[in-house]
């Protein structure tokens, strides 16, 4: 096998059971709470470690990878990730299970950038979208499919196992990593930049966990204001002192680049427009609907399945017409598709529902991983991590953005929608209603509460529709933006490459 495949090969399993531990616990924080008696606010630590580690690790990427290698950054991180799987599986108490979340996090965070790098070094460059495109599938196949595993390990098995069903995967991982992966030759000497590795920490961390209380403290509380405030001004230090030292912890001046730069801009749009949207359907399948977190992950299961096509098809046509024609057609059918999301009722079919989210992971296999492989692709090889962590860790901002915001417009237009609604169908004319009905004889199948409570799950449908119709726009803005790339042939390391020296 070209070595150029067994990368390939290594990298796609550990980063899919790090991408499918990102949501697979989110349907068994219930369970998770009554195991250990933890109150909500509490077990919510399980999600938010994981996060925060995560976003922590990234930027320190490149200077490990430089200090100990890849292969061996890559091998520590998934024998790490998945010691740490059993550990959460065995843990006695709440503390050590939030302990063991954290070294996921940690070990994720890191191999992410890592593998993305590593796979522009083993391809050249007219196959390096093809590479992306296949790569892409754990990306988005991992979070889709973490809920549908979590849901049916919560149902029918012990809680444990959303934990231990990482092991064999890690292990294998493992396995393939110590037969394929080349040896390569630490650079020695390099100092730590300890000053940009704080700046960092407080920044991303500060800004990722006030974002995350969003949902349960609103974005006027100091808890939030206070964390996101404090952690924009880290980040604007960190950028700042970055741009001036020799041997900064990331190359911030990589933003000089007009084509890295409008990639990136695509990428923080399309990820609002993407994976802020995401979160939505799955409560709307749950809470309106009333599936269950297993049959949700199989109504979803088409939009993997597409994207399994769609990335790969996607890879070959950047290399074949350049990443603007694609990036751009992909967003104008995740414009078409997020518009007919905003029409969803109480009555659309599961059929519907199903050919939409398919359409939808074409549109992702599209539009997903071209802006990467334009940022990468004009970045001197030596700086590629380096400018890897820097395009995960600032997604990973707009990604809980993009969440924070969506769920505060669901909440907010739920409680709009309710009052209109109430106002419009009050008590007294509902009891009219059923008093004229009564006067035809004909018997009322609902009562006044029973009418009430289908309102309420009406303001819900609308509060989701008015959430689409802000990702519409947002997929409306990217597709501009995505005029500004590259098309076929213009991927080229910019002049800039002196950065790297």
């Amino acid at each position: 096998m070209p070595y150029k495949w067994s990368v390939l090969l290594c990298l796609m399993p550990g980063i899919m059971v790090f991408l499918i531990d990102v949501t697979v616990v989110n349907v068994a924080l219930a369970t998770l709470g009554a195991a250990f008696s933890v109150q909500v606010d509490t077990v919510q630590w399980v999600i938010t470690a994981f996060s925060l580690a995560s976003g922590i690790a990234t930027p320190m990427a490149s200077y490990i990878e430089g200090r100990f290698t890849m292969r061996r950054v890559w091998i520590a991180g998934l024998v790490t990730f998945t010691s740490a799987s059993v550990l959460c599986g065995l843990a006695p108490a709440f503390s050590v299970l939030v302990l063991g979340r954290i070294l996921q996090g940690m070990s994720g965070g890191l191999m992410l950038p890592l593998a993305i790098s590593t796979l522009f070094r083993a391809f050249p460059p007219g196959e390096r979208g093809m590479a992306l495109g296949f790569f892409a599938i754990p990306l988005v196949a991992g979070p889709a499919l973490g809920p549908t595993i979590g849901g049916y390990i919560v149902t029918n098995l012990d809680w444990r196992y959303v934990f231990f069903v990482n092991v064999p995967i890690g292990i294998a991982a493992i396995v393939l990593a110590l037969l394929f992966l080349h040896r390569d030759t630490p650079r020695h000497g390099e100092r730590f930049d300890l000053t940009g590795a704080i700046f960092s920490t407080l920044g991303f961390g500060c800004s990722l966990y006030g974002l995350s209380r969003v949902d349960h403290d609103g974005w006027g509380s100091i808890s939030v204001l206070g964390f996101v405030g404090f952690g924009l001004l880290n980040l604007l230090a960190f950028f700042i002192y970055e741009a001036e030292h020799e041997k900064p912890l990331l190359e911030v001046r990589l933003f000089l680049l007009p084509r890295f730069f409008f990639a990136n801009l695509v990428g923080w749009v399309s990820t609002i427009a993407l994976f802020g949207a995401e979160f939505m359907l799955p409560l709307y399948l749950q809470q309106v609907r009333g599936l269950t977190a297993f049959d949700t992950g199989l109504l979803l299961l088409p939009q993997g399945l597409s994207i399994a096509v769609a990335g790969p098809l996607a890879g070959r046509l950047v290399d074949r017409f350049g990443a603007r024609i694609v990036v751009m057609g992909g967003f104008v059918l995740l414009a078409y598709n997020t518009w007919e999301m905003s029409h969803i009722t109480l009555d659309t079919t599961y059929d519907t529902l199903r050919e939409l989210v398919a359409v939808r992971g074409l549109a992702l296999g599209a539009a997903l991983q071209p802006t990467q492989l334009v940022a990468l692709g004009v970045v001197p090889e030596s700086l590629r991590t380096a400018a890897s962590s820097m395009n995960n860790a600032m997604r990973s901002i707009f990604q809980s953005f993009g969440i924070a915001m969506l769920s505060t417009v669901v909440q907010t237009q739920t409680q709009v929608h309710s009052a209109v609604l109430a106002w419009q169908v009050g008590p007294e004319t509902l009891s009219r209603v059923a008093a004229d009905l009564q006067a035809h004889g004909i018997a009322p199948t609902l009562g006044p509460a029973e009418i009430l409570a289908a309102l309420l799950k009406q303001s819900a449908v609308l509060a989701f529709a008015d959430a689409y119709r802000i990702t519409f726009f947002a997929a409306l803005a990217a597709i501009a933006v995505a005029s500004l790339l590259p098309g076929k042939g213009e991927i080229k390391v910019d002049p800039m490459a002196a950065l790297s020296e």
